[in-house]
């Protein structure tokens, strides 16, 4: 089995699991998950991959939420014409 395989296992193992707590515990294992998975996208050496993989992490995390697709084109917007450098700019 190559390491790819036991990454997609792993993550098949750790998506059934609950988890239990209030929404602070939730959101920090949110954070958590999230530092990790930009980690591995880090690591990918194809830019193509790279890419492919984060608008797949996009799309799932939007999903069907008209609220958070606003959210997400809007932010992806004001990193393209460089907003985010702007201290004066409100979104």
């Amino acid at each position: 089995m190559d390491e790819f395989e036991e990454i997609l296992i792993d993550l098949i193992d750790e998506e059934e699991e609950e988890i239990e707590g209030e929404d602070d515990v939730k959101l920090a294992e949110i954070f958590r998950l999230a530092n990790r998975l930009i980690r591995l996208l880090e690591d990918i050496k194809s830019h193509e991959l790279r890419e492919s993989a984060s608008l797949m992490l996009i799309k799932e995390i939007v999903g069907e939420d008209k609220l958070l697709l606003g959210l997400a084109s809007k932010m992806l917007q004001d990193i393209t014409f460089n907003h985010s450098d702007d201290e004066k700019y409100v979104s």
